[in-house]
């Protein structure tokens, strides 16, 4: 999987940059060698009170694939781990949702040639 980084009014450190690398990474296992994973970090301004606000966004394309996380949040890391909780959750879901309807039309299928035998 090849990753990407886009950061605006921020410097990430290449520690923070090892750190975000190795957690998507290891969603290898869900994904062809060809996938394409994009972070984008960018500082923000909050609206109401003045502080400051981080906001991370994943996205990963894989051919008939496309998975997306945001996040807001106070401090970089935090921001990252909340939008990789969600996308890690998502791919999740759509996996055992993919799984179930295979095993179903594979029941289906053969209950199909079953009835033809009798």
């Amino acid at each position: 999987m090849q990753i990407f980084f886009q950061t605006r009014k921020i410097e990430l450190s290449s520690t923070e940059k090892a750190f975000m690398a190795r957690r998507i990474e290891g969603l290898d296992k869900f994904f062809s060698h060809y996938a394409h994973a994009y972070i984008d970090v960018e500082k923000t301004r909050g609206g109401h009170n003045g502080d400051d606000l981080y906001y991370t966004s994943i996205r990963i394309d894989d051919a008939p694939h496309h998975y997306f996380a945001e996040e807001y949040q106070a401090d970089v890391r935090k921001s990252f781990d909340n939008a990789y909780a969600d996308l890690y959750r998502i791919i999740r879901k759509d996996r055992s949702k993919s799984q179930r309807i295979m095993k179903l039309a594979g029941r289906r299928f053969k209950n199909l040639f079953r009835r033809k035998a009798r």
